[in-house]
């Protein structure tokens, strides 16, 4: 058995199911320990199932607590030597780098990280693409947005400040200035385009973007912040931030001469090799 953690933002939980995925195209029993959001005060818990017509096949409380080397009661130590699991956890050491290895070990194995890397679920992108499919907005504000981002050169901004303004590896990498390289860039090269700003502090952007055809998204919070990434994605082109959240609104974008600006340094950890992230063709500022 393969058990994969889910863990964390909507942005991370889609990395997890595209690995997830790519596991159960190759070994006959994979299956997701949602454990963790038992409980869990961050975001909105595990998301994916409602927001897509998709189900994952859940590990026993007793399966999870069995793969995993944490759980010290007897039980659990003697079956991993009869049933030999006591290197069955692992946890992803190489972040967004790409481990060969996972796809050739038929050993059964419990997978602890967020594996941001094309490489574990390019072949697979168009069932990935097909599963990450939004249902029909329903609301009148957010069908709004959706006709005017339809029916303009419209570019979305996603502006990631809140938590990200002390967190050590992600704050401070997509600045001011990024951005304004960005919005230069697309000037340069699509006809009156219209911005619209997604964000967790649209007041900043509205005090430090000079922009005048633009639109503030503001009114998606809590359970329904999904809406953004699924109006993101439907925008002609993304100036994304060094978030899981808008570069998963960019890969869905289907429109096939898009533009996606992103950071060239996504993290403040000049060890960490990034590139296996981005696609080819989105242009790195």
């Amino acid at each position: 058995m393969k058990i994969v953690r889910f863990l964390g933002g909507l942005g991370n939980q889609m990395f997890q199911y595209a690995f997830y995925k790519a596991l159960q195209k190759r070994f006959p029993n994979v299956k997701a320990d949602l454990q963790g959001f038992h409980d869990y005060g961050l975001h909105n818990g595990f998301e994916l199932e409602d927001l897509f017509d998709i189900r994952v096949s859940r590990a026993s409380l007793f399966k999870s607590k069995l793969y995993q080397v944490h759980h010290k009661k007897w039980i659990y130590r003697k079956l991993r030597r009869v049933l030999n699991l006591k290197k069955a956890y692992q946890e992803e050491i190489n972040l967004f780098g790409f481990d060969p290895e996972v796809f050739t070990n038929p050993k059964p194995a419990y997978y602890w990280g967020y594996w941001q890397n094309l490489a574990y679920f390019q072949d697979i992108s168009k069932e990935i693409r097909a599963d990450f499919t939004f249902s029909n907005l329903s609301d009148s504000k957010n069908q709004g947005a959706l006709n005017s981002i339809q029916n303009s050169s419209s570019v979305s901004i996603h502006i990631r400040r809140g938590d990200y303004l002390t967190d050590p590896l992600l704050g401070g990498v997509c600045n001011l200035e990024y951005y304004q390289k960005a919005i230069s860039y697309v000037q340069s090269r699509v006809d009156s385009p219209k911005y619209f700003i997604f964000s967790n502090d649209i007041e900043w952007c509205r005090e430090n973007l000079n922009l005048t055809n633009c639109e503030f998204i503001s009114w998606n919070n809590g359970t329904k912040s999904y809406l953004d990434m699924q109006l993101m994605s439907n925008c002609k082109h993304n100036i994304i931030a060094n978030s899981s959240f808008s570069w998963w609104a960019a890969w869905l974008n289907q429109n096939n001469n898009n533009i996606v600006i992103c950071p060239k340094k996504w993290v403040n950890n000049p060890k960490l090799d990034t590139s296996g992230l981005l696609p080819k063709g989105w242009i790195t500022i």
